[in-house]
């Protein structure tokens, strides 16, 4: 809807235009912040994952072997008397203005008199390879938090992109436009008063 042709309303119309250009700079600010927030994680989780991939590779060569030489029936006994609940807590924090989910739990690692049967029936194999399993749920709890965060990070990068973009390329083209009419149409009208008012002189002058 077209604003009134007034001075009032074209100072209202250049005050809503700075105001949008002062957004977008914030906006702008705020997303060069994210993008480099973003790309560090990056880098972390990258590594994160290879940490979790090396230990998935140490655990399964100490499964295959705690399997040729304890047996599965042995080593599914033992898995049963230590079986446990993990107890995961889940934090929410904000960072740089963005809600984020941290995920944390206790130490995983256990010593062999804390899964539930005699150290003497945990064959060094056996013990190996619940430790090098256990070692892979931290790892695999300690870069969840970091991938959430990048997640979330990912859509607030992309809704600030948005936004930067609705000020940059529709709000504030259209404040402008809008002023530059009224502020047409109101020197339009200044000289039409002039002529006017110099005629009526000459008509008065006569």
């Amino acid at each position: 809807m077209p604003e009134a042709t007034t001075r009032m309303a074209l100072l209202a119309l250049r005050a809503r235009l700075g105001l949008a250009r002062q957004g977008a700079r914030l906006l702008r600010g705020k997303r060069e912040v994210l993008a480099a927030e973003m790309f560090k994680l990056l880098r972390e989780a990258v590594a994160g994952r290879d940490r979790l991939d090396a230990s998935l590779r140490e655990a399964q060569r100490a499964l295959v072997l705690a399997r040729a030489l304890e047996g599965d029936a042995a080593l599914a006994s033992l898995g049963d008397g230590a079986a446990r609940e993990i107890p995961v807590s889940v934090e929410e924090r904000r960072v740089w203005g963005v809600p984020v989910h941290r995920v944390s739990a206790p130490r995983l690692r256990r010593a062999a008199d804390a899964r539930g049967a005699p150290p003497a029936r945990w064959g060094l194999a056996a013990a190996e390879a619940a430790t090098r399993h256990e070692e892979v749920l931290e790892v695999l709890l300690e870069i969840a938090s970091r991938e959430l965060y990048l997640e979330r990070l990912g859509e607030e990068l992309q809704q600030t992109t948005r936004r930067v973009n609705a000020l940059e390329q529709l709000v504030a083209p259209r404040l402008a436009a809008e002023a530059r009419r009224v502020s047409l149409a109101l020197e339009e009208r200044a000289r039409e008063e002039a002529v006017r008012l110099k005629r009526f002189k000459g008509r008065a002058g006569a």
